[in-house]
């Protein structure tokens, strides 16, 4: 494992020498005695100014320490302190850049670099250089440009000084290393954007929104990103360094990321997050219980193994954290009735048998209720002109790609052009919003199956990310992007981009696209549910409108099921079996009800619900299948303080929340975070009555000012998954 470096150097005036520093001058690597060779005895890193004009001075304002944190393609500056002046006719310095455990010249991850005069000309940002910007005694203030298209991470700096006369050299190794990040704030950078508003929140922003739930009924989480906080880009580094990609690589942004997108998750390396979707997270943290990346992360970084557990919007909110470190642009994308596409057939295939209950077995495919990726903002040389731009990542260990669990990049507009040829992983992330839904009647093994199209928009729906800007108390601050990835349902467009992508990857399921029944006279419309606070009751209903001037009489099955939010079944809770007549030119209804005691039992994560409607008219033969998928909602945790607030001093917090469930919660207790204000902490509280309510309070103080939040979640037993937060200003 790399070794953490965590070293500090103090700022000295210049020329000034130390006994510690004179030591160190004299163990310095000589070639042959020469007294008149400069022994360098500091090296002054200019943290602060560096870190304004490099936008990473949060590294260093947060973390309270001065390690040289800057950017690739724009220049840094750096002190160097001799035991003697330096002349450059009787000596030369050069400076020795090395990265990685085997640095070599021939695939630059070592660069040699000698000095150029005060007045020498601008070389640009392609190339690594440095020159001296001016002498004060025996200290040079040296300029250091990084090329743009650097491997990114620590970087150890060796300084050579030799006589010219003699050819005799000193080389002092410096034990603090510089940390080099991409730039998109440098246009030949390959993570260069040019809004200045969207780097603010996709780059240095370390506060957001995830969005999850149902299309129906989707709900946010705030999720701390904390990018600048205590060792996550120390963890940031290390998810690069362990990947296994060669470090001459690690200035490619398309790289990086899919070396990213694999080692989050812990399935083929030494990475990040554990995956659980069981229900059962004994002997680690429950996903739903996260905040922020920054627990994970520190305890990946410290223990080294894999932190448990995660599901898809933990792995694509660490995935955001780890990319915003190293600099480059990136959100979390959230796609409503997510489709996974087991067989990259890019169509979702569910069974039914004659007496149309789903083959669960034959059902490989699913409709998540949501599913979280990333996206990173980057020039993609690799591809055709066009293809640059917002890329498609995941972490979530679902599908493997070249034999790795990973996903991506994808090119966004690739994704929605049917580009599906396009490297990475383009098919499974064009299946996530833009499958076939096809419903099969299945008659035993030697009779053809029948085919049911699912009409309508059935996946890929409000694709959402928090868009640039403050954060706010509702939806306002939701960015969709479905436009992105796919033209609007059935248009022309979209119908050329799927035919395209279908011919990409398996000719043989164009069958799936058309057929049909010959005769459809009887309208089916499955009701969409209105707004359910977990612990009350609800009812689904099947609308029917008979369009000929015959009388049809209705088979119809309705099934309620709570599903794991991947779409997976966990329990039956309710099934409805009726018949239904309908006069010619009339309408009917078929509904199923169910109480909370008919689920409350049954709930697992995020309380999700499925709905399978089935029928068939006797007439005709006409058959109708729909499947609807909706969650209850947790109640809100209220989160309340007194201003104003002030930069280092403390401020009380008060929150509460109230039981809706006719039961008694037990095992509750409340989880509070917030960047720059309160490392997590879990609260535990009494016992919460029937229809009752709890209240309590916390104090904690903000290091710095700014635009903060404060997370509170509550848990128990029988309730879990509620949280709220407070938006604070603090001054100085």
């Amino acid at each position: 494992m790399p070794r953490r470096e965590r070293l500090s150097i103090g700022r000295k005036p210049a020329g000034t020498v130390d006994a510690a520093a004179a030591a160190v001058a004299a163990k310095q690597v000589v070639s042959g005695e020469d007294s008149s060779i400069p022994a360098v005895l500091t090296v002054e890193w200019e943290t602060k100014t560096n870190g304004t004009g490099h936008h990473t001075y949060q590294y260093n304002a947060v973390q309270e320490d001065n390690r040289p944190v800057v950017r690739r393609g724009q220049p840094f500056t750096l002190k160097i302190t001799t035991d003697q002046k330096f002349e450059r006719k009787k000596n030369v310095m050069r400076l020795r850049f090395d990265i990685g455990p085997k640095p070599k010249n021939a695939v630059r991850t070592r660069m040699l670099i000698h000095l150029r005069k005060p007045n020498a000309p601008d070389l640009g940002n392609k190339e690594w250089s440095a020159k001296v910007l001016f002498a004060d005694g025996n200290t040079q203030t040296i300029e250091v440009m990084p090329a743009a298209n650097c491997p990114v991470g620590r970087w150890k700096l060796s300084v050579i000084t030799e006589s010219k006369a003699t050819k005799k050299t000193r080389v002092f190794n410096e034990k603090e290393s510089v940390c080099i990040l991409f730039n998109p704030w440098c246009k030949d950078d390959q993570a260069y954007m040019a809004s200045d508003e969207e780097k603010e929140e996709y780059v240095l922003n370390d506060l957001g929104k995830i969005w999850c739930g149902s299309a129906k009924r989707m709900r946010y989480r705030v999720w701390n990103f904390g990018q600048f906080e205590d060792m996550i880009l120390d963890a940031a580094l290390r998810v690069v360094e362990e990947s296994g990609l060669d470090p001459s690589m690690w200035g490619n942004a398309a790289q990086v990321i899919r070396s990213i997108s694999a080692m989050v998750n812990d399935v083929d390396d030494n990475g990040v997050l554990a995956g659980n979707w069981s229900g059962e997270y004994m002997g680690g943290t429950a996903p739903t219980e996260w905040q922020g990346s920054v627990q994970i992360l520190q305890q990946w970084f410290t223990t080294k193994e894999a932190v448990m557990y995660g599901q898809c919007w933990v792995f694509s909110g660490v995935s955001t954290s780890v990319m915003r470190a190293l600099g480059i642009p990136c959100r979390s994308v959230t796609n409503f009735a997510s489709a996974h596409d087991s067989n990259m057939n890019i169509t979702v295939d569910v069974h039914f048998n004659e007496e149309l209950d789903t083959i669960e077995e034959m059902n490989v495919d699913s409709i998540w209720n949501f599913h979280v990726w990333n996206e990173a903002w980057m020039a993609r040389p690799d591809l055709p002109k066009g293809y640059g731009g917002w890329q498609a990542l995941d972490a979530t260990p679902q599908e493997a790609s070249d034999g790795v669990y990973r996903a991506g990049p994808a090119s966004v507009a690739a994704i929605r052009r049917g580009e599906v040829g396009q490297m990475y992983d383009a098919p499974f992330i064009f299946a996530e919003v833009n499958a076939d839904v096809v419903h099969w009647i299945y008659k035993g093994e030697n009779c053809p199956m029948v085919k049911l199209r699912s009409y309508g928009q059935v996946v890929g729906k409000l694709i959402s990310t928090k868009r640039p800007g403050p954060l706010t108390d509702n939806h306002d601050d939701r960015m969709d992007l479905t436009d992105s990835y796919k033209p609007k349902d059935r248009s022309p467009e979209e119908i050329h981009a799927f035919l395209n992508a279908l011919q990409c990857v398996d000719s043989s399921s164009l069958q799936a696209y058309g057929g049909g029944q010959d005769v459809e006279d009887v309208e089916f419309t499955l009701e969409d549910r209105d707004d359910v606070l977990i612990g009350s009751n609800f009812s689904h209903v099947l609308k029917l409108k008979n369009t000929s001037s015959k009388v049809r009489t209705v088979e119809v099955n309705l099934h309620i099921n709570t599903t794991f939010y991947t779409g997976v079944v966990a329990y039956k809770v309710k099934t409805e079996k009726t018949s239904v007549t309908i006069k010619p030119n009339s309408t009917a209804e078929a509904a199923i009800s169910v109480t909370a005691d008919d689920y409350l039992d049954l709930l697992v994560d995020q309380a999700s619900f499925q709905v399978f409607a089935c029928a068939k008219v006797k007439e005709t033969n006409q058959i109708y299948s729909a499947e609807d998928d909706f969650r209850v909602r947790a109640p809100n945790v209220s989160v309340e303080a007194i201003g104003p607030f002030k930069a280092g001093k403390p401020i009380k917090l008060d929150f509460w929340l109230d039981n809706p469930l006719p039961r008694t919660l037990t095992n509750c207790y409340f989880i509070i975070e917030g960047p720059g204000i309160a490392k997590p902490v879990k609260l535990p509280c009494s016992n919460m009555q029937p229809k009752g309510g709890t209240a309590m309070s916390y104090a904690c103080t903000p290091k710095k000012p700014g635009n903060k939040a404060i997370l509170v979640s509550f848990s128990s037993k029988q309730l879990k998954d509620a949280d709220g937060f407070l938006k604070l200003q603090v001054e100085k």
